[in-house]
Order: C-alpha cells, then sequence, then structure tokens
C-alpha cells in the first residue's frame, strides 16, 4: 500500500494473499509489474527486484512482438510508467531525464493498447454500459492512461498519446463503487475527481501555452498569453478553493498540493520566458541600430521586472517554486513517504529547484537569493535520503542539483569588445569553470573564459537532458558545499540581466538530438 495510495490502478484483489495463485495465471504482467516496483525500494529485495526486472523486459518484449493485450498488460505499464525501474548500474551517475524517456513509451503503449481493448468506450458516458464485465476496472485504467498521459507529456512536452474524450466530465459519484483498500479516512472517488480536473488544467494549459514552438514565440510577441494566464490563475483558484482544503491523510493531501503548486509554476513561469525573450530582443534590436559599438549587456533585471504588466506572473512562479520544495521538505518524510511516490513528484522539486536557478541567475529573487538556497539545499538531501541507493532516481538528479547550484552565472564586464560575445574577466571562480587545470597554461584567461558560458543559458528548465548537460560541464573545481556559494566573486552576476544568454537561448532552440523537441524554454 506504500505505493498504491499515490496511482490507485491496481485492483484490490491483488493485494489479497489467497488470489496470488490465481493472479500468477490469468494476470501475469500486471503481477510482474507488481513485484517489479515493491522490490525496488528494499534493499533485502534487491536480487528480486533484479529477477523481476528482467521477467518484466522480456514480458514486453513479448506483448511487442506478439501484438497481445490485455487489460492487466496495460494497469502492468502504467505502473512502470509512474514508478520507473531503477535504470542499470551502467547508466550515468547524474540524471538527464531517461526516465522521462522511458515512462512515455510505457504510457503511450499502454494507450494503444487500451484502444485496442476499447477500453477508452468508458469515457464516453452515454455509451458505455455500466453492467460490462470488469466495467469499473476497465474505467479506472482508462482514466490511469488518460491522467499518465497527460502528466507525462506536458513533462517531456510531446503532444499527448490519446485523444479520446476529457475525463473531465466524470464525476466522485461515478468511482462511489471502486474499493478502495487504502486509508477508509480517504475519500478515493473525491480525490479521482479533484486528480481529474487538476490534469484537465494541465492538458489545457499544454495545448494553450505549449503547443509548439512557433505557436509559443507568437504569444510571446503577442501578449496575448496575458489573457490566457489570468484565466488560468482564475480556474486554478476555484479549484484550490473546491480542493485545497480536501480532508485526506497527509502524504495523499501533499501530493495534491504539490502537484497543483506544479501548475502554478507551469503557467506562470512561461510569462517569466516572455519577458525574458522580449527583453533579448529589444537589446538585439539596440545593438542593430547601433552597429559595432554594442550596448552595455549589463541590465538591472530586478528593476526592469516590477515595473513590467507580467510583474504578478513571475512573482508568483517563483512563489509556486518556493511553496513546492517547503510542502516536500516538511509534511514528507523522505524514507517512509517520499520514496515510494510515484517519479512525477521527484521531477516537481527537480524542475522546480531547476526553475530557481534560473530565476536566481536573472536577479528575480532579489533578498530572497539566500532562503532559497537553504530551502533547494533541504530538498537536494531529501532526495538523497529517498534514495534507497546510489542509483535511484533521488540520489541521480540530487548530484545533478548539486553540481546545478554549486555553479555561480558569470559575471559581464562594465564594457564589451566589438565581437559577437561578451568578455568575462578571470576570476578565480569562473576560471576554473571555463578552463581546465591542464589547459591554463596553453590559454590566455583574458581571451577564453567566454567559451564555457556561450551556452550557460540555452537549457530550459523543463528540459533535463541540457541541465545535466550544463550542470557537468566543467564541474571537477567547483566548490565543496552551498555554504560559499554566495560568497563567489560571480555573485553580483545574480543581480542582473545578461541579454548575450538568452539570445543565445533563442538561437539554440532546435533539437540537440537527446532532448524533447517539444520543450519551448
Amino acid at each position: 500500500m506504500k505505493y498504491h495510495q499515490f496511482f490507485s490502478v491496481v485492483p484490490p484483489l491483488l493485494f489479497e494473499a489467497e488470489n496470488l495463485a490465481a493472479i500468477s495465471v490469468h494476470e501475469p504482467y500486471l503481477l510482474a509489474a507488481v513485484c517489479t516496483i515493491a522490490s525496488k525500494d528494499e534493499p533485502a529485495w534487491w536480487d528480486t527486484h533484479e529477477a523481476c526486472s528482467t521477467h518484466m523486459q522480456q514480458l514486453i518484449a513479448e506483448l511487442m512482438y506478439g501484438g497481445i493485450a490485455t487489460l492487466g498488460a496495460v494497469e502492468a505499464l502504467l505502473v512502470l510508467a509512474e514508478w520507473v525501474p531503477r535504470p542499470p548500474q551502467s547508466m550515468t551517475a547524474v540524471g538527464r531525464g531517461e526516465e522521462e524517456q522511458t515512462a512515455w513509451m510505457l504510457s503511450g503503449m499502454a494507450i494503444r493498447m487500451g484502444y485496442l481493448l476499447g477500453i477508452d468506450r468508458t469515457g464516453f458516458v452515454n455509451e458505455s454500459d455500466p453492467d460490462a464485465p470488469d466495467y469499473i476496472r476497465k474505467r479506472l485504467a482508462w482514466v490511469g492512461c488518460y491522467m499518465s498521459d497527460r502528466h507525462i507529456s506536458v513533462r517531456v512536452g510531446k503532444a499527448f498519446w490519446s485523444r479520446g474524450p476529457a475525463m473531465i466530465k466524470f464525476s466522485s459519484r461515478d468511482f462511489q463503487d471502486v474499493k478502495y483498500p487504502g486509508n477508509p479516512t480517504d475519500n478515493f472517488a473525491a480525490l479521482c475527481e479533484a486528480h481529474l480536473e487538476l490534469t484537465q488544467l494541465f492538458s489545457n494549459a499544454h495545448d494553450v501555452l505549449y503547443s509548439s514552438k512557433n505557436r509559443s514565440a507568437q504569444l510571446n510577441f503577442g501578449g496575448e498569453y496575458v489573457k490566457y494566464i489570468d484565466d488560468f490563475r482564475e480556474a486554478m483558484s476555484a479549484w484550490y478553493d473546491r480542493w485545497g482544503k480536501l480532508s485526506c491523510t497527509s502524504a495523499i493531501k501533499a501530493a495534491l498540493i504539490i502537484s497543483f503548486e506544479y501548475l502554478r509554476l507551469y503557467v506562470n513561469a512561461f510569462a517569466y520566458q516572455a519577458t525574458l525573450t522580449r527583453m533579448a530582443q529589444e537589446y538585439s534590436d539596440e545593438q542593430s541600430s547601433r552597429g559595432p559599438q554594442r550596448a552595455n549587456g549589463r541590465v538591472a533585471f530586478t528593476d526592469f521586472i516590477a515595473a513590467t504588466p507580467d510583474a504578478r506572473f513571475i512573482y508568483d512562479s517563483i512563489d509556486s517554486a518556493k511553496k513546492l520544495l517547503t510542502i516536500s521538505n516538511t509534511l514528507l518524510d523522505p524514507t517512509t513517504e517520499f520514496r515510494y511516490m510515484p517519479l512525477r513528484y521527484y521531477l516537481y522539486v527537480i524542475y522546480s529547484a531547476v526553475f530557481l536557478y534560473k530565476a536566481r541567475s536573472t536577479g528575480v529573487l532579489g533578498a530572497d537569493g539566500g532562503d532559497v538556497k537553504r530551502t533547494v539545499g533541504e530538498a537536494v538531501e531529501r532526495l538523497q535520503k529517498a534514495s534507497s541507493c546510489q542509483n535511484d532516481v533521488g540520489d541521480r538528479y540530487s548530484r545533478m542539483l548539486r553540481l546545478l547550484w554549486r555553479k555561480p552565472p558569470p559575471q559581464p564586464t562594465t564594457s564589451l569588445s566589438s565581437g559577437d560575445e561578451p568578455i568575462y574577466p578571470p576570476t578565480s571562480q569562473n576560471a576554473q569553470v571555463a578552463v581546465q587545470p591542464e589547459q591554463q597554461t596553453q590559454m590566455n584567461i583574458d581571451q577564453t573564459p567566454q567559451g564555457a558560458y556561450t551556452n550557460a543559458f540555452t537549457f530550459s528548465w523543463l528540459d533535463l537532458h541540457a541541465v545535466g548537460d550544463f550542470a557537468t560541464n566543467n564541474s571537477g573545481n567547483m566548490m565543496d558545499s552551498y555554504e560559499s556559494l554566495d560568497d563567489v566573486p560571480g555573485e553580483p552576476a545574480y543581480g542582473h540581466f545578461d541579454p548575450n544568454f538568452v539570445q543565445g537561448q533563442q538561437q539554440q532552440m532546435g533539437w540537440n538530438g537527446f532532448s524533447a523537441p517539444g520543450i519551448i524554454f
């Protein structure tokens, strides 16, 4: 039950010991998936986990090659998509979004199998037959397909696998007959409705704001996104008024509110990037009008933000990221609760920490930078505590975040050369990042430090592969703790905006061959 309470797609009969013999015969895919996930976080069961994981891979191959489709297989794939099995030990020690790709493919396979079985018809209220065998189970499986598809696709920036009717038509009345084996104080039907409504908001935000790069670019400069974000904010406020005080166990309530705060971040962060994009374009236009004599690249971003129409959106994006991390840090025990939560909640924490790094790097945090750094530091420690071994998702991404937050942004000089890139002064910190020790005797530090930072801010806070590349680039000599981060020579750059970085970001929007091409910024 440690896992089931967060994504209740597995039929309750599987949790009754007297049914295991029959289940092993009739539901081999579902049983293998449950055993694979249930054993991955228990050190005493790691040998079992390896055996189950290998067996599960063989079963998935049989499903694909044999064209097999069963309801239990759909549920098994959904379980694997939400709790992606631990990667092989040979995988890189720093997370780069590999789990997201696996989850997206598994959920896509589950949805296609669901279409083959016709369980998508349970989404049509007027066409479904409540008296059909396994009707409730089929409906829950398709609801799981819908929610998993929406959440995973939003994170990877891809189009949705499922194109059927929205599940928002369902209410708690449609789930009253579900037998929930969890805590009897939890209103499972109400939780289903709350998560479905939240998922629909995620889906709409993705379609309206992030449907394509061209669409997002048009919104950035056209300004229509202000109306859309305002509408989403009203819808989110209405959702919270209805479900924010829902009574349930603390871990389930924390999971629900974390999802809500990430939705706030996802919506409001669009305005943050739009503001950066326009500032970069204005700077580029000014450069063009002045010719080779370029303007000073150091802009007081903190002063600029307060005067923009998007200020409330930008500050809300910061607030949502901080609240998300605070909830994770204070309401969830890392070893008894957070460890067993689906992958999405790990990633919500990770994305929030990455976004706050980018916000701090452009000076938006202002005087709150120190508090945010401590909050992120605690979140990183809890990610590591939630991991049962060094190859777990929490441990791998905690390493990535440590490396990322140890990197101070470059500090531009007050005057720029007539070339295409700014020159950064050689400080003790950025010199370490820019030049490897063995190269320092061969290179003029006054001419080369900018090379390491040319693409410093070309990564999207949603693109974990690019974030991982940036975090690990030339990090061998970085600091060993968070405590001295605010004291490094590059710290003044945290209070200013360098348009050259955002210009580079605009130019680097093409697919890099690894990251999801649908990600906008």
